[in-house]
């Protein structure tokens, strides 16, 4: 087998990179192990389109990361329609904010304090509070019959 000149000449210039790629070994190693990262992520989804889907998902998520919301990402946080929320607003059983050409902004925390005023007890709960209560009431009357007593 005979070289040519030029084939000489770029086998030449291709050898003289190897010992620069050889020095960024350790960022080639990175960056394939990166590069098999996203290979599994991108497997875990049959197609682009379901990809795709998972993002705006994603991205619908991140309104609970947030500390202040509109009407539409309190809306989809608290599972309530838009127009129902409006209305808790307007009737003011919520605390609300009027930034100058924002509309309405809601804290997340007040949003989580209002749903939590909704809070339906569990029959133990209110098994254990009436047993509380009646015992209150038990010791009450004791401690007046005891007064009535040294009277």
């Amino acid at each position: 087998m005979e070289f040519s000149k030029t084939d000489i000449l770029r086998l030449i210039e291709r050898a003289s990179a190897i010992p620069e790629l050889l020095s960024r070994r350790e960022e080639i190693e990175t960056l394939v192990a990166r590069f098999k990262e996203v290979e599994a992520y991108l497997e875990r989804f049959q197609s682009l389109e379901e990809l795709i889907t998972h993002l705006k998902w994603l991205e619908d998520q991140l309104y609970m990361c947030k500390t202040y919301m509109s009407t539409d990402d309190a809306s989809k946080y608290l599972s309530l329609s838009v127009y129902t929320l409006r209305e808790v607003i307007k009737r003011r059983e919520i605390p609300y904010y009027t930034p100058p050409g924002k509309g309405y902004c809601l804290l997340r925390d007040d949003l989580d304090a209002w749903m939590e005023s909704f809070r339906v007890e569990k029959h133990s709960e209110i098994d254990e509070a009436e047993e509380m209560e009646r015992r209150a009431e038990e010791a009450a009357r004791n401690k007046g019959k005891k007064y009535e007593k040294q009277g």
